[in-house]
């Protein structure tokens, strides 16, 4: 496993040596699967938790049955998923994980929940209560988030773009809860030119509003991953392993690409 991320390590380091600096500007990006779910995770996931809902400080509070997003997008956190770093048989308040929907076909259908902030709303624990340890008191946590595939083959979607970016993977991050914006660092990408990866480029930070961007998913893949295994969250100073993922997607608006080089 060591030598397998020298190896990712290596070949990123090789990327960045070839790639120029990025476009900015508003333009359609094609998000990649698997580790790519991060920002899923951070720009979405964290706005359904229960105990942000249940204060009204999420940019999803109060919208349990409205299209929250493209009807292209159905999001699940499940944490019964056999084998993945986010999973366990039960909650650390000893209720079973399971398979929660929280938006399906655009519509949002739930929120996750730990015993105090779903007795205090009304409703019962979705087995999402966690904390990092004994000394920790439970709060509400994702377990394995991902988005559900859609039709269209990778190639595919990047062959519809004229021109836009394709970021295949991210680090580092930060999302405001309350107002759904999030800003994210591409560290593997390329310029989509009449359909095909033109070149590579270093350098682009991607920001937008969570919220915003699920209403401009116009294309999603058959190719859903679920990230290799690295997945820590942290929330209220307690870390927690996790599991994100998604399949390719194409996002047509609501995405500002931060780059250092004239829009495309």
């Amino acid at each position: 496993m060591l030598s397998l991320y020298v190896d990712q390590a290596y070949a990123q380091a090789m990327f960045k040596i070839d790639a120029v600096a990025g476009p900015g500007g508003d333009m359609p990006v094609v998000l990649g699967n698997g580790w790519a779910g991060v920002i899923l995770h951070e720009a979405i996931g964290h706005g359904l938790e229960g105990d942000f809902n249940r204060k009204g400080s999420s940019a999803f509070s109060n919208k349990i049955g409205s299209q929250v997003a493209s009807e292209n997008v159905t999001v699940i956190d499940e944490g019964c998923i056999n084998e993945r770093r986010g999973s366990l048989n039960v909650d650390d308040e000893g209720n079973p994980t399971q398979k929660n929907v929280l938006i399906e076909n655009g519509i949002l259908c739930g929120y996750m929940f730990d015993e105090l902030n779903a007795r205090l709303m009304g409703t019962k624990s979705t087995g999402n209560g966690r904390r990092e340890s004994f000394a920790c008191a439970p709060m509400p946590r994702m377990t394995n988030t991902y988005m559900l595939a859609g039709k269209y083959t990778h190639d595919e979607i990047i062959a519809s773009v004229e021109n836009g970016l394709y970021a295949e993977s991210f680090e580092g991050g930060q999302v405001d809860i309350t107002s759904g914006q999030f800003v994210f660092n591409a560290n593997n990408a390329w310029v989509i030119k009449n359909g095909k990866l033109a070149y590579p480029v270093k350098g682009c930070a991607l920001v937008g509003n969570g919220p915003e961007c699920l209403k401009h998913v116009s294309m999603v893949g058959n190719n859903l991953a679920l990230d290799s295994g690295i997945g820590i969250c942290g929330k209220n100073g307690q870390s927690v392993p996790v599991g994100v993922g998604q399949p390719t997607i194409r996002i047509d608006s609501g995405l500002i690409v931060g780059g250092s080089s004239p829009s495309l």
